[in-house]
């Protein structure tokens, strides 16, 4: 492997270390604030909402 593709794979892992560490982030404050699952229940519940908005 080159070593501008080592640098190129080297900087997307940093960058997916940083999104993850993000989602959990907001994952556990979404549970903190009422939402049992987190991101998923977020998600159901907008969802719900969406729907009866455009009834």
């Amino acid at each position: 492997m080159s070593k501008q593709l080592k640098a190129k794979v080297a900087g997307l892992e940093s960058q997916i270390d940083v999104l993850e560490a993000e989602l959990i982030h907001l994952n556990e404050m979404l549970m903190g604030c009422g939402f049992p699952e987190g991101i998923k229940t977020l998600k159901e519940t907008m969802q719900e909402v969406l729907s009866e908005q455009a009834s």
